[in-house]
């Protein structure tokens, strides 16, 4: 089962607390995918990283994308994912 699987069969008091920055609904949506992302490789800031991260945000973004999911995919018009210095 993924990480994701166990987390969502918290009481939703205990998830909302972990995801504040990252939409829950996001989360649950790319599940799986996430979970397989080479994230652990992401800790410095040379090239390597650098490149890494940006392909993995590019991904990340084509996966939100509404041809992913079909015609019901999600929509990210109310997102501004610029606005949160975090990500």
């Amino acid at each position: 089962m993924s990480l994701w699987g166990l987390v969502s069969k918290m009481p939703p008091e205990k998830v909302q607390r972990l995801y504040v920055d990252f939409p829950q609904h996001l989360r649950h949506l790319l599940g799986d995918w996430l979970e397989s992302q080479p994230w652990e490789f992401l800790v410095g800031s040379d090239a390597f990283c650098c490149n890494l991260a940006s392909a993995l945000l590019s991904d990340t973004v084509q996966h939100l994308q509404p041809s992913h999911y079909g015609q019901s995919g999600i929509s990210m018009s109310h997102m501004d994912l610029r606005a949160n210095p975090s990500w």
